[in-house]
Parts: structure tokens; C-alpha cells; sequence
């Protein structure tokens, strides 16, 4: 009787402890997917701001270009590392500037980057063989996104659109 007296409660321990790991790693993701999204968004003020002063089409803007234009703010972490962030740009022909992952992110950063954007129709995630964004809130969102193709951006690559300033 003892035995699964003793058993019981051990059992009972364990799946506590197992809910609240699971519990930390949700709220581990969610943290660095917060930072993540933090890192795309000031990387997409910096390529507008970069647009705006340098009104040209259809091209990129190098990460070295928007640190020696000071761009990006000297307090970021994006202006301190020396490697070029897995974000990537494109201006189009007709001025509209996408933002993009070169490289899937760690963990998924489609909910926060539509919680940053304030749920903007414009963010969403990049699906090969579809020809407009697609939102995790909206879902098709039916804003073309065709001119990113050739440009290897991986399937799933959360994407935000811009405008310069």
C-alpha cells in the first residue's frame, strides 16, 4: 500500500515539473521570437530610411552600406556584429521595398512580427509556388510578392513589406 502511495505521488511530481518546462520553453520561443522580430523591424527602418535618401529602384541595399551610412543605430546589436544578419531587401521597379529572411529564423517569428506591426496586412511569411504574402493573420493577403522570386528566399521566410519614408 505504501508502494503506491509513494509511487502515486512520485508520478504526480514528475508531470508537474514536465507542464512547467513546457511552460518555460513556450515562453522561451515567444521571448526570442519577440527579439528576432525586434532585430527584422529595426533592420526594415534602417533599408526605408536608406530608400528615402537614395530614391533608386530596382536593387538591394548591403548591410555594409547601411552601417557606413549610419543607418542603423550605433547602440543596436545589428550595428555592433561584424556578420550580416539573415535579413536581406529588395526594392522593386514601382518603389515598394520587401524585407525578408535570407535563412529560415530559429524559431517561428510570424506572430510577433504581426503583434509588432500592429496586425499590418503587410507582414506574413513567404510560400514558394504562391504569388502573394501570406499573414498569419490575414492569410492571403493578396499583395503580390513575385518579384522576390529568384532572389533564394527560403519557403516559410517571414517577409514585411516597406515603403521609404
Amino acid at each position: 500500500m505504501w508502494n503506491m502511495l509513494v509511487l502515486t505521488a512520485m508520478i504526480s511530481l514528475v508531470g508537474v515539473y514536465t507542464i512547467r518546462n513546457f511552460e518555460t520553453f513556450a515562453a522561451t520561443d515567444a521571448g526570442v521570437a519577440m527579439s528576432i522580430a525586434d532585430s527584422m523591424a529595426l533592420y526594415r527602418e534602417a533599408v526605408a530610411d536608406y530608400f528615402t535618401q537614395n530614391d533608386v529602384l530596382d536593387t538591394s541595399v548591403s548591410f555594409s552600406a547601411l552601417k557606413s551610412s549610419h543607418m542603423l543605430p550605433a547602440w543596436s546589436v545589428l550595428y555592433q556584429q561584424s556578420a550580416a544578419p539573415i535579413w536581406n531587401n529588395y526594392r522593386d521597379a514601382t518603389g515598394v521595398i520587401y524585407i525578408y529572411a535570407s535563412s529560415l529564423p530559429p524559431v517561428n517569428i510570424a506572430a510577433a512580427i504581426a503583434m509588432k506591426s500592429q496586425n499590418s496586412v503587410l507582414n506574413g511569411v513567404y510560400q514558394s509556388g504562391v504569388a502573394t504574402l501570406q499573414s498569419p493573420v490575414f492569410g492571403d493577403t493578396r499583395i503580390p510578392v513575385t518579384a522576390l522570386n529568384g532572389k533564394s528566399v527560403p519557403d516559410g521566410a517571414p517577409v514585411w513589406i516597406a515603403m521609404p519614408k
